[in-house]
């Protein structure tokens, strides 16, 4: 077993736990019930820590996980198709008509 992932949210690790087993690679959380024992353990040995259970699969583990830490890259601002208005990057709909930006059908009269 090779450990891949230590985190002070357990929501973290269980998600990265969640990744990797989706991706067929078998894992265990432990310290997963260990944040009563602070105070009497040192704080760094109750972490929540994700192991993978085949050694073989700790440079794919690795790997899929730098992906999942990886800052999103950014877009590119968008014009709305429906009512025309400019968008920040950041937007997955149309601040001002709530249109998706991909484009969803159109059903509705122009605006204007």
């Amino acid at each position: 077993m090779k450990r891949v992932a230590t985190s002070e949210m357990l929501a973290e690790v269980g998600h990265y736990r969640n990744v990797l087993e989706q991706n067929g690679i078998a894992c265990v959380v432990k310290n997963e019930r260990l944040s009563g024992a602070l105070g009497e353990v040192p704080f760094l040995e109750c972490l929540p820590e994700l192991w993978v259970l085949r050694d073989g699969d700790e440079a794919r583990a690795a790997r899929l996980l730098a992906e999942l830490r990886a800052p999103a890259a950014p877009g590119l601002p968008w014009l709305c198709p429906h009512c025309g208005e400019d968008n920040a990057a950041e937007f997955a709909a149309c601040w001002s008509c709530s249109r998706i930006e991909a484009g969803e059908p159109d059903n509705s009269p122009p605006r204007g």
